[in-house]
């Protein structure tokens, strides 16, 4: 199977949405123009790199809790070790049409190899105000591989809903679902919450969750941040495995957080929070303390940019009547260089100390013109690269 077909799911699915809309001329803001960018073509790039992709752990939760929006995140789940499976050096492209209706978003889209054969091909329905409604994906031979349903926010410019598909939607109301995606954004654009359900080929429930932001003043908007997962259930052939729940004070903070082990209905595991504020009101630290004991168990410490933004989070477990540093996770922000309403992007890695990262990582080069994902192995050499040429769009 192409490369392409692997890897078109993750800006297939995000990153079309990444470039958002605008209208036609005549409902163009003379006085206060607002500008965004579309992409018109996708290169991909793999090399001869096979790196072992980490595991980021993160206590409480087994899922991360940052939350990356734009960073191709909007994939089928573990299709990310997917890119690296295979050693080869592989360059294919799309190219994107926009039809009639179509401003930031286009309506086709064909993927070549190196030697100009067709390895995938797209179509995408927008909605009369040029919004994503469905996008269908084909491989090279014309066979049905993926399909998404959307729905946005028409005033924000935002996604609030991803649906995916492995079977063909098209007059089947049964087609099976990889996973579910509703998110919700405050006025300002920055991410809130994000539910999501994902499912195994046999249509049965693997994962469901939803996440809260507890750093709405400390992120991009059309970003995600760092927050808790206020629910959290795991599936195994269809029984319950495990669970957890996060309950929040009137700032948004985690104020308690029980576990369930098992998947038995009883949480064995209660813990209450302790919170520290940095001056400016941010989320400075969150010690989790055992209910009923009071003993320490884990404790987070955030830091800020001069911006406001998250720069790092580290992670400490109880040991031997001290914290000792578990893991720390360094956050890069990228702004939308002509300030366009889709917002910036957040990427996060674990690094050491002094931000350097220690495992895999990602890079972005953004300017009018360009964006380019650079993926870099954990020795540091750079194992795969998506570079979008793009077009600066008048959007009202």
């Amino acid at each position: 199977m192409k490369r392409i077909i692997r890897v078109l799911t993750v800006f297939a699915a995000f990153c079309g949405p990444l470039f958002l809309s605008c209208s036609n001329d005549d409902s163009h803001n003379y006085l206060n123009p607002v500008y965004d960018l579309r992409p018109l073509t996708r290169v991909f790039e793999e090399f001869d790199v096979t790196p072992q992709l980490q595991n980021l752990r993160m206590n409480p939760g087994k899922k991360s809790r940052h939350m990356s929006v734009s960073s191709g995140k909007e994939m089928m789940p573990k299709l990310h070790s997917t890119f690296f499976q295979e050693s080869a050096v592989v360059e294919e492209t799309l190219t994107f049409t926009y039809g009639d209706n179509a401003h930031l978003f286009w309506t086709e889209a064909m993927g070549k190899d190196a030697d100009g054969s067709t390895v995938a091909t797209a179509v995408q329905t927008l909605n009369d105000a040029g919004f994503p409604t469905r996008v269908l994906w084909y491989d090279g031979e014309g066979g049905f591989m993926y399909g998404y349903d959307y729905t946005y926010d028409e005033t924000l410019y935002l996604p609030t809903s991803v649906i995916c598909y492995l079977d063909d939607p098209t007059n089947n109301p049964d087609a099976r679902r990889n996973y579910e995606f509703v998110k919700v954004w405050n006025k300002d654009g920055i991410l809130t919450t994000k539910s999501e359900v994902e499912y195994d080929s046999e249509r049965i429930k693997v994962f469901e969750g939803k996440w809260r932001s507890t750093t709405l003043r400390n992120a991009l908007r059309g970003a995600g941040g760092y927050g808790f997962w206020e629910e959290l259930r795991e599936y195994e052939e269809g029984q319950l495995t495990a669970q957890e729940e996060t309950t929040f004070n009137q700032d948004g903070y985690p104020e308690t957080w029980r576990i369930d082990e098992n998947g038995d209905g009883t949480f064995e595991l209660v813990y209450y929070s302790e919170i520290e504020k940095t001056p400016e009101g941010y989320l400075e630290s969150v010690t989790w303390l055992e209910d009923g004991t009071g003993n320490k168990y884990t404790k987070t410490i955030l830091a800020y940019d001069d911006e406001g933004l998250l720069k790092n989070t580290k992670d400490y477990d109880w040991e031997d009547d001290g914290f000792i540093l578990d893991i720390i996770i360094s956050d890069v922000w990228y702004q939308n260089p002509v300030n366009g309403p889709t917002g910036g992007m957040h990427v996060y890695f674990q690094s050491d100390e002094a931000g350097n990262p220690v495992g895999t990582y990602e890079t972005v080069d953004w300017t009018e013109t360009l964006m380019a994902h650079h993926y870099f192995s954990d020795s540091g050499e750079e194992s795969m690269r998506i570079t979008e040429s793009l077009q600066k769009i008048w959007l009202q």
